[in-house]
């Protein structure tokens, strides 16, 4: 099974800070390491699926609610994660882990975390695939209550 990495990155020339996933096999951070950037801390989880959601969460607090943007241009990162960057004016590393820790508990915490054992998808509105014996059959009281309850409620034909 392939484990994901979330991690925050630094460049003191630059005077920035990135946060960002990738696999332990991947060269991404050999590839930003070439490049000047310094490794502050990462965070292995369990599927880079999971890392992505613990990136993207730690990006949404910094941007939407620390309303801090992004620092770097396309130009000065010369192929990808831009807009990932954060200056070290405005936060410090050691904040945009913390971030990173606090996003990584909410996410692990979160009901989407968990789905059904039988792998079944869950996706917004759409319920899921249904297969026989998805579920058990109702005890003889639960049927009789109720059939008490449609009794009790329905409304007799010459009433209306």
């Amino acid at each position: 099974m392939i484990t994901g990495l979330t991690y925050v990155i630094t460049h003191p020339d630059f005077r920035a800070v990135k946060v960002g996933y990738t696999t332990p096999k991947s060269k991404r951070l050999e590839q930003f390491g070439r490049r000047g950037w310094q490794l502050y801390r990462t965070l292995e989880v369990a599927t880079p699926e999971i890392a992505r959601r613990i990136e993207q969460a730690a990006l949404f607090e910094i941007r939407y609610r620390r309303f801090i943007p992004a620092y770097l241009t396309p130009n000065e990162m010369r192929e990808f994660g831009w807009t990932e960057t954060c200056s070290l004016g405005l936060i410090a590393a050691r904040e945009v882990w913390d971030v990173v820790c606090w996003q990584a508990g909410v996410v692990h915490l979160s009901p989407q975390m968990s789905g059904p054992p039988d792998g079944r998808r869950r996706n917004g509105s759409t319920p899921p695939r249904r297969v026989r014996g998805d579920t058990p059959r109702y005890s003889r009281v639960a049927r009789i209550q109720a059939r008490i309850e449609q009794a009790a409620t329905r409304i007799p034909k010459d009433q209306s």
